[in-house]
């Protein structure tokens, strides 16, 4: 039972590790789900377990960071396994979120409740298909939108893990869906924050498009503002872009890409001809790409250790064409 106060013990002596949330057996599935975090940047993850202890299944979802601006990440998990049929949305949500309201492609949606340490947690219909999820405010307000593209998807199907990730940030990427706009303060104006600049950047090279871009997962979040420097001939191109962070899908090292140290920051690096840097410092993420100058990878670099805060410096910035 979910109200069982000594399932989530009896459950971690069977998984070895600690659970939060303990699913009933529903419908199809014969399994109670066990849920819990771990690691960082957290990542949930669930294990359906028998009656009798064995664990039919076991799947561990993405990372992801809530935040005020996008107050809910999550994955859809589908499971097909002897005696196990499920399909589960597993999420957090930021502070102050009091429900996940799921819209479905039919008339009714589905309230799922927020559970100890902002965890959400509970099966959906396979048809009619999520559309979007929604937190919800004690008040009953929407605080922000995950759509549909956002939502990580990830199924077990003869023991075998397929899935597919939602949409990223795409920080470091090139011109995405926006507006290119008449200069910065325009840009400033429309998302509602003030863009902080690079104080060096490669010789010969000025601001030539600015653009707001809203994020095509969370679309109440405030959007990004894009800023792009090249020089007066050639294709080369700098090009920053830069929102409020927390980001709901941290950039993280793999095999194609490196930490570095930004400015007591760490962010990633990768370099494939271009430079691609993504980092966050406060409230603020960024995304860099750098390409066609003579070394890419340290232009990159020293244009984003460059990025000050808010001060007197990058007044003189504008001022010195870089607006």
């Amino acid at each position: 039972m979910e109200g069982d106060p000594q399932a989530p013990a009896r459950l971690a002596g069977v998984l070895g590790h600690s659970v939060q949330v303990v699913l009933p057996p529903h419908g199809d599935c014969d399994a109670q789900v066990a849920v819990s975090t771990t690691g960082q940047p957290v990542r949930v993850r669930a294990a359906w377990v028998r009656a009798d202890g064995t664990v039919a299944a076991r799947m561990g979802c993405p990372p992801g960071v809530p935040s005020a601006a996008r107050p809910i990440v999550a994955t859809l998990c589908d499971v097909a396994a002897e005696g196990v049929s499920d399909h589960l949305l597993l999420g957090r949500v930021a502070p102050g979120v009091a429900s996940v309201r799921a819209t479905l492609a039919g008339p009714d949606p589905v309230v799922l409740p927020v559970r100890d340490g902002g965890l959400v947690a509970g099966s959906l219909p396979r048809e009619p298909v999520l559309l979007a999820l929604d937190a919800i405010a004690p008040d009953g307000e929407s605080v922000g939108r995950l759509m549909r593209t956002g939502v990580h998807e990830m199924a077990l199907v003869a023991g075998r893990i397929e899935g597919r990730l939602g949409a990223s940030h795409g920080m470091a990427a090139g011109f995405g869906a926006g507006d290119t706009v008449g200069g910065l303060p325009e840009a400033e104006l429309e998302a509602g924050y003030r863009a902080l600049l690079p104080q060096w950047l490669p010789d010969g090279f000025s601001m030539a498009t600015v653009r707001v871009e809203p994020e095509a997962a969370y679309p109440f979040a405030p959007p990004s503002i894009a800023i792009a420097w090249s020089p007066a001939d050639g294709d080369a191109r700098v090009l920053l872009r830069q929102g409020p962070g927390p980001l709901a899908v941290p950039e993280q090292a793999d095999a194609r890409g490196q930490e570095v140290d930004v400015g007591g920051s760490t962010g990633v690096l990768r370099a494939r001809g271009m430079a691609f840097l993504v980092w966050e410092r406060g409230d603020r993420a960024f995304g860099l790409q750098v390409r066609g100058t003579r070394d890419p990878e340290s232009d990159a670099l020293a244009v984003a250790r460059s990025i000050a805060g808010e001060s007197p410096d990058d007044d003189l910035a504008r001022a010195a064409g870089m607006t």
